[in-house]
């Protein structure tokens, strides 16, 4: 099931207020990222019509299918497959530049988890730092040389990157939630509730297709949320789970401990330059920690602050 991805990869894992079968529908349609991930990956402007193959059905065991779109300001085509029923992977390339005659790979998998009605777990391997699976036959090629951007990005902790990925997962959490809660007040039949005449729907309605005939929906789906603080706890969904968030709240509670020390120190002895430079260090440090801490427990998203 997991074939191709490297256990060895750093995971990112949140709990998410929707169920197994709206996580995996909304991992199989490309479609909308340049509008639920605005300003996070890609724009709207990049919206083009999607060339979806039709899937190959597998049966029992999921479907593949083909596609291209653009995503970034790039285009990107390349080979998705729903390896049933927790695992959605790509494997896809962006088109060359002039910068970068080589094309850049993408490769994403995520597994979809159910864990209650109305609840679902994403495990997500990161494309950045999932490794190329390489053959025996031959000696692997020579890596691509690596932009200055992706050799700083990196060098970033795996913390910031959990908070960029609670932000793009938020971007989508709230439609996600209520569009569930709507097809159920519909009768609970999706290929029902939607229209669905483009080619990117293509997998979407085998997705569907294939639920119906081989698995079953967790129910009935809990009551909706209306507290924005509740649906978008990242401390329970996320953090209080993950060793590189609670370690790194850790490391900034020792930050502020010496941050507050030092800036006692400098208050003793402000009458020296140097120490009203450290005065002023630990000020803005305790500022930045104090903009850093909530991002790990709520942090609401509202798409209209992102146009």
């Amino acid at each position: 099931m997991l074939e191709g991805v490297d256990p060895d990869s750093t995971t990112y894992t949140r709990d998410l207020p929707y169920g197994w079968d709206t996580l995996l529908e909304n991992i199989v349609d490309p479609s909308h990222i340049p509008f639920a991930h605005h300003g996070l990956q890609g724009k709207r402007d990049d919206a083009i019509a999607i060339n979806m193959s039709a899937p190959t059905l597998h049966g029992a065991r999921g479907f593949s299918f083909e596609f291209g779109d653009r995503t970034m300001g790039k285009r990107r085509a390349g080979t998705g497959e729903f390896r049933a029923p927790y695992v959605v992977k790509y494997d896809a390339t962006f088109e060359p530049t002039p910068s970068n005659a080589a094309p850049r790979p993408f490769k994403l998998a995520v597994i979809c988890v159910p864990t209650k009605p109305g609840w679902s777990r994403a495990i997500i391997f990161s494309a950045s730092r999932a490794k190329q699976a390489s053959s025996q036959a031959k000696p692997p090629p020579k890596p691509p040389k690596q932009s200055l951007v992706s050799r700083l990005f990196g060098l970033l902790p795996v913390w910031l990157l959990h908070l960029g990925s609670n932000r793009f997962l938020d971007s989508d959490l709230a439609f996600l939630h209520y569009q569930e809660q709507s097809v159920r007040e519909r009768g609970g039949d999706a290929m029902a509730s939607y229209y669905m005449p483009a080619p990117t729907d293509r997998c979407i309605a085998a997705l569907r297709k294939w639920i119906v005939t081989f698995a079953h929906v967790p129910g009935p789906l809990p009551p909706p949320i209306y507290t924005r603080s509740i649906l978008f706890d990242r401390w329970t969904q996320h953090t209080s789970h993950c060793v590189h968030c609670q370690a790194a709240l850790q490391s900034f509670a020792k930050w502020r401990r010496n941050a507050y020390a030092l800036l006692a120190a400098a208050i003793l002895g402000f009458q020296w330059w140097p120490a009203r430079l450290v005065g002023l260090a630990s000020v803005g440090l305790l500022w930045l920690l104090s903009a850093l801490e909530p991002a790990f427990r709520v942090n609401d998203y509202k798409h209209y602050l992102s146009d």
